[in-house]
């Protein structure tokens, strides 16, 4: 009495159709599992892969050094950071390939026709070079600039907008504050938000000099942007630049440091690691929503074996094998977990396209993944299933057919 593969398939969906409420329940703890798996994966490369666009947004060589004291504290005890301090860094650390100074402040910025109040950064041409920012339109000011206290601006992106809408910045006129009139020389790329939600593109660049002068901060910087030589450096130079910057400032040993060092490379190293995790955690809890869903198609097809148990014995009666039962049985197991994998499958698929719009994730789930997701989920369905069709299969004619 053997079977061609096609009529055992059949068979499979014919007995999972007739009995729809028992195959539903069975196909729905596979369909959560693999659903959810699908979700955790797709999370996890997502806030990897942003974590990365971050780290480029930033700049790939990038380190930085801040002062510990707010623009408040500039004249008091505590130093900020100065020309000096761009000069021990360019003169004794070997790592450091560029400093740029640069000093910050929030303000209002007027154009004929509006105002908004932005990040206006005082700092050098050197700047767009260690962000890696090109300049769409226009250009960025030089040294001469600098020298001589021009006023002048390159923008961002969305300071463009708010100010002008659509029309071209370049040649027009803002006025920063209540006494700095500038002319826009230039508009950055644009580079978009921050792991942390920030406007990259807020941002108004004037030079160091300028601000001193006119934006009342001629004491010091708030920062330096430094560009080491290689990438594979970050973590030395960090560590180099702490003795230059103590012996710049005269700190003895008793004293804690007045500034503080920093990497997009650390920062993005935190959060991959807080990613994977959390990810780590999710996967976990996807695996257990398998692990019951497994143990839903093992109950659900005692259930069938138990209510099938004469069919059982008259198909042992007319000649069915042991291995025949145990082959349709799993067979059927093997239909119901396949649909209820391809269900989840779809639902992880939908669940991770509404994520990864709502987070502003791009890139999209592999086809690998949804294949091996399916393949997992049909994998734990038959293994769960083979004791109900080894039961099944071990069943003695006599005694399932007298069975009621």
């Amino acid at each position: 009495m053997r079977r061609t593969r096609s009529e055992i398939v059949g068979r499979a969906v014919h007995t999972a159709i007739r009995n729809p409420g028992r195959s539903s329940l069975t196909m729905l703890g596979l369909a959560i599992g693999v659903a959810a798996f699908i979700a955790m994966v797709s999370f996890g490369t997502g806030a990897r892969t942003a974590v990365m666009e971050q780290f480029e947004v930033l700049g790939t060589r990038v380190a930085s050094i801040r002062s510990n004291v707010g623009r408040r504290d500039f004249g008091g005890s505590a130093k900020p950071l100065t020309d000096a301090d761009v000069e021990a860094l360019k003169r004794d650390a070997m790592t450091i390939e560029r400093v740029v100074p640069m000093t910050t402040e929030v303000q209002s910025v007027r154009s004929a026709n509006a105002t908004y109040s932005t990040e206006v950064i005082g700092t050098m041409p050197g700047f767009v070079k260690i962000r890696e920012w090109p300049i769409v339109t226009g250009g960025m000011f030089d040294d001469t600039d600098v020298q001589q206290r021009a006023k002048v601006a390159v923008i961002g992106l969305t300071v463009a907008r708010e100010l002008f809408g659509l029309a071209d910045p370049l040649g027009q006129t803002v006025t920063i504050g209540s006494n700095l009139p500038c002319t826009i020389i230039g508009v950055l790329a644009p580079k978009g938000q921050a792991t942390s939600g920030r406007d990259v593109d807020d941002i108004l660049l004037v030079p160091a000099s300028t601000f001193a002068a006119f934006l009342g901060m001629p004491m010091g910087y708030f920062g330096f942007e430094l560009q080491v030589r290689d990438i594979e450096m970050l973590e030395s130079a960090m560590q180099e630049v702490v003795p230059i910057m103590r012996r710049s400032h005269r700190l003895s040993e008793a004293e804690p440091d007045d500034f503080r060092t920093g990497s997009p490379v650390q920062a993005a190293a935190a959060a991959r690691l807080v990613s994977n995790i959390l990810t780590g955690l999710l996967m976990g809890i996807a695996a257990v929503s398998l692990l019951v869903g497994g143990i839903g198609v093992m109950n659900i097809q005692l259930v069938s074996v138990a209510e099938r148990t004469q069919e059982i014995g008259i198909r042992s009666a007319i000649g069915a094998s042991p291995r025949q039962i145990l082959v349709q049985f799993l067979s059927e197991a093997v239909v119901l977990s396949f649909t209820g994998s391809l269900v989840g499958v779809l639902l992880g698929w939908l669940l991770s396209s509404l994520v990864a719009d709502a987070m502003g994730w791009s890139g999209g789930l592999p086809l690998l993944t949804m294949i091996g997701a399916a393949a997992f989920g049909t994998s734990v369905g038959v293994i769960f299933g083979y004791l109900p069709a080894r039961r099944a299969a071990q069943l003695e004619p006599m005694e399932a057919l007298r069975h009621e």
